[in-house]
């Protein structure tokens, strides 16, 4: 019943211009890794969703793109791999040449019975090519015939549209669908070289300062010879100019042919190949590189993987899950997130429908940017998605809230300052960030952290749903908005925004809304810092506020024999003072109020920049007061 339900509740979702339609799949893992044999597919596994409307589906396959630099680089292709949701019924499925971009010449068929949801259709001969179609047959509709895809680009997977007046292979991508059929072939490049792929490389272990961990890898055995001798260069840099890592793990076993080579967390040897991680909080870079005995001769670069990691060490105030729902799925999705433990998680909902009821553009703006096609889905931390009818949902989502919260962020602390400017009826809101010690890079175009993160502020009304009051989204401030500034260490950043009242009363504020702030990953990447502020004790700028000290350095830079003298401007008590190196390490601290603090020289370990931050003060409703100082010694 579950099921004809979910047919009907999600036919009409997308409104396309074709007859193509989808309903959401299991959101589950459902290929499995074909191991002594390489797989060419442009999926991800997931069985994200079912589509219907087509009795011919395809994907084109383009072999030459991996080897761009080797002329002959081709695929021989042994067997087709198909996953199906349904059993029943039969497939066809045929290899075809590239005509420009269509299917050309037929070269191979195979038609076999769906027994089983994964299917291994051999061909009768292999087909060689350094481009492929791939062509299968299987009559779709509304009921219980559908093919699966998985989330991604949509321009390698097509489907027969025949509503236009001449049919044609139109994309997924085209119709408006970031999805790839669960379609692959089985199979092995025939170069005229060796090589040797680096498929994957990570760290295993909690990758916070101070903890040790390891890196895994496989290498895959392109060649019809085993491989001897074969090594993992690794090295391991960071923003940090006294750490870096280099290691040499060497294969001791030959590599055989057309298989693949796994290190990992219980291979021999791998406890000798751990490194501990440094205290400073920081990102990291890895980069892999396999060698052998061959490497003259292996001109490629899919040996080489380089990836980015955080050590951070700041636990976020809150952590974020958010419910992309219809209205109809509030009590099957909320049920089961209620009977779990998820207390350290803040839920958001979304109506992303206009049509439905709670629905708005808000919802749909969220919806989009994360590329979805599909409801109902859970997100948390940004990354970790869940397919809402997955029949394994609870699972799943323990899995993913106990991944959530092992995360950490480089923002030490976060205000957030809402005053009410009466007479153009808006709050003026100031949001500060800091990051204390964490290092980031700055210089390194391909992963700038800061570059790279967008600013999302939203207003979220309480709402009963299902019984309990719930925070669904009103209307965005700002939404993947670009920083604009740097945040490295010891470094603030403070973004300023209004928010029109919208004949919201205050009260209705302080008592039904609440301000949702994060950094993501722009493109639906991971949430890098995540909190939330309600508006209750907004002050009114019409109000007798205490101004905002300043901090008053004298004699900077400091010399030898020399005294530096803090003092605020308002003649108050500094409350606290810290002192920062470059590195963002605490070098100073100063926790008793006085009305002046005197620095000299010999107080620095050696000369260079400095930071003296004074933490936030609510007295004076302002975040922390943060000045650079110069050190000559």
């Amino acid at each position: 019943m579950r099921k004809g339900f979910a047919l009907l509740l999600f036919a009409m979702l997308a409104a396309l211009c074709s007859a193509l339609g989808f309903v959401p799949g299991n959101g589950l893992q459902v290929v499995d890794d074909p191991g002594r044999e390489y797989a060419f597919a442009y999926h991800n596994g997931m069985d994200d969703y079912h589509f219907y409307g087509a009795n011919v589906w395809a994907v084109r396959f383009d072999f030459s793109a991996v080897y761009p630099s080797l002329p002959g680089a081709e695929f021989s292709v042994s067997k087709a791999l198909l996953y199906f949701p349904q059993l029943g019924d039969s497939v066809r499925a045929e290899l075809y040449s590239d005509a420009y971009g269509v299917p050309g010449v037929s070269l191979a068929w195979a038609k076999v019975p769906v027994t089983s949801n994964f299917l291994e259709i051999p061909f009768p001969t292999s087909v060689q090519n350094d481009s492929l179609w791939l062509v299968v047959s299987y009559t779709t509709n509304f009921a219980n015939r559908f093919v699966s895809a998985s989330s991604g680009g949509g321009t390698h997977s097509y489907y027969w549209n025949t509503n236009a007046q001449t049919p044609y292979f139109q994309s997924l991508a085209t119709a408006g669908y970031n999805a790839e059929l669960l379609f692959g072939l089985g199979g092995d490049f025939v170069l005229p070289s060796v090589d040797l792929e680096l498929v994957d490389l990570d760290l295993s272990g909690l990758i916070r300062p101070r903890e040790t961990v390891g890196v895994t890898f496989s290498v895959y055995n392109h060649s019809d010879q085993p491989i001897n001798g074969a090594t993992l260069e690794l090295n391991v840099y960071s923003p940090d100019p006294g750490f870096a890592f280099y290691d040499e793990i060497g294969i001791a076993t030959a590599i055989p042919p057309r298989s693949l080579f796994v290190f990992n967390e219980t291979s021999p040897g791998f406890a000798e190949h751990q490194f501990e991680l440094p205290g400073t909080p920081l990102q990291i870079k890895l980069r892999g590189a396999v060698t052998s005995s061959f490497q003259d001769t292996d001109p490629q670069s899919n040996n080489v993987r380089i990836i980015h990691r955080f050590s951070f060490a700041h636990e976020y105030p809150v952590y974020l899950g958010e419910n992309f729902l219809r209205y109809s799925n509030v009590t099957q999705i909320t049920d089961l997130q209620d009977q779990m433990n998820l207390e350290e998680l803040q839920l958001l909902n979304y109506f992303p429908v206009l049509s439905d009821t709670m629905g708005n553009i808000a919802a749909q703006v969220r919806f989009n940017w994360y590329g979805f096609n599909s409801l109902p889905r859970t997100v948390l931390n940004g990354d970790l998605r869940i397919n809402g009818l997955n029949p394994d949902y609870a699972s799943q989502l323990s899995q993913n809230y106990a991944q959530a919260i092992e995360q950490r962020t480089f923002i030490s602390q976060a205000e957030c300052r809402i005053n009410y400017l009466e007479q153009s009826d808006l709050l003026s809101a100031s949001l500060t960030l800091t990051n204390a010690e964490t290092l980031l890079y700055a210089t390194a175009p391909e992963y700038m952290l800061i570059s790279q993160a967008a600013l999302c502020v939203g207003l979220f009304k309480r709402v009963q749903l299902n019984g309990a009051d719930r925070w669904v989204i009103a209307r965005w401030i700002t939404h993947g908005t670009a920083l604009d500034g740097t945040l490295g260490a010891g470094e603030t950043y403070t973004a300023s925004f209004n928010i029109p009242l919208n004949s919201l009363t205050l009260a209705d504020l302080s008592q039904n809304y609440r301000l949702y702030y994060w950094l993501q990953i722009q493109g639906g990447g991971q949430i890098l810092y995540s909190a939330w502020t309600d508006f209750t004790g907004i002050v009114s700028n019409s109000e007798d506020l205490n101004s905002s000290p300043s901090l008053i350095v004298s004699g900077n830079p400091l010399t030898p024999g020399s005294e530096m003298l803090l003092r605020l401007s308002n003649g108050e008590p500094v409350e606290r003072l810290q002192v920062f190196n470059i590195r963002g390490q605490k070098i100073l601290d100063f926790p008793a109020p006085t009305r002046e603090i005197r620095l000299t020289a010999d107080l620095f370990p050696a000369s260079g920049i400095y930071f003296l931050r004074l933490p936030s003060s609510r007295k004076h409703h302002q975040s922390c007061i943060q000045t650079k100082i110069y050190i000559i010694k």
